[in-house]
């Protein structure tokens, strides 16, 4: 599994961070794990299984899975005690530069550094090892290959997950952070996403899909290249390849998910509207299944 990033927030999960250390890896379960087509396929009754078809040249999905409550929990407990442990070290730094600013002042010279806030638990800056509930996929792990065309075995933890953006290799570059899907795996079962579909958000995408979610031209280019993400909702038809005969598929009962804050990233987009479960009335995501406003995860 490529690991992208461990999330810490209460809302949708657990602070950003690139790429796990390796004492962090060492911590933290490999919560998602591409089945290598070659070895077959064994379906485990305490994981959950989700299938999907990834197409597109550059960019591989990333999915989050929505903590318990009992994992945050447990987080606001380690959040704590790490924050009363770094305390004194922290009033020490700030009151440091207060002494600079004030010694400034004394000489009527300007001080232009940065003075950090009085640090609290809300605002200090925390890393959750003890659970990795982000990750990228590795599509070079697939049952079937063709071009740019791959399906995809995933074994996770049992649990409802977020497509939460697109990466590249192992890190995150776009969150989808103003509008996605989320579904729930159960154990047991191999859930069916169907398509993930991306392409270049700067000019217009040949698929029909994503046309009318391109074409902005190179200016919403920054750093990296933004891409727009489509998804096909499955169909009840389950799966032709011979590895999945004779085994249960499940098609992802998806639903909409508001907006949420990401962590830095290259670029923020938008899944592209899924028909029956997710449209946009300007900048407000909409369950397309109601028509009513879905709340944002601030």
């Amino acid at each position: 599994m490529r690991r992208a990033i461990v999330l810490a927030s209460v809302m949708l999960a657990f602070a950003a961070t690139p790429l796990l250390a390796k004492d962090d890896a060492a911590k933290a379960v490999d919560e998602l794990v591409e089945i290598d087509g070659k070895k077959g396929v064994t379906i485990r009754a305490d994981r959950a299984y989700f299938l999907m078809r990834n197409k597109g040249k550059w960019f591989v999905p990333v999915f989050m899975r929505v903590p318990t409550a009992g994992e945050v929990a447990d987080f606001q407990v380690a959040k704590k005690a790490a924050f009363e442990k770094a305390l004194p070290d922290l009033k020490k730094a700030r009151e440091a530069i207060l002494a600079k600013q004030r010694a400034a002042a004394a000489a009527k010279k300007d001080f232009d550094g940065d003075i950090p806030p009085e640090p609290t638990l809300e605002n200090f800056d925390y890393h959750h090892a003890a659970v990795q509930n982000l990750q990228a996929i590795n599509v070079g792990k697939a049952l079937e290959k063709v071009k740019d065309d791959r399906l995809v075995l995933v074994e996770a933890i049992p649990g409802r997950y977020v497509l939460y953006g697109v990466g590249w290799a192992s890190s995150l570059t776009t969150c989808l952070c103003l509008g996605t899907v989320g579904f729930e795996a159960k154990a047991g079962e191999i859930t069916n996403l169907g398509e993930i579909q991306t392409d270049v958000a700067w000019r217009v995408s040949e698929n029909p899909l994503l046309k009318a979610d391109s074409g902005y031209g190179a200016g919403v280019n920054g750093h990296w290249v933004l891409p727009v993400i489509g998804m096909t909702p499955p169909d009840n038809k389950g799966s032709a390849n011979p590895l999945l005969a004779g085994k249960a598929i499940v098609p992802a009962k998806l639903y909409a998910v508001g907006k949420f804050v990401g962590p830095p990233v290259f670029g923020i987009n938008r899944l592209a509207p899924v028909a029956g479960v997710l449209a946009y009335d300007r900048g407000t995501v909409i369950d397309a299944a109601t028509g009513q406003a879905v709340p944002n995860q601030f």
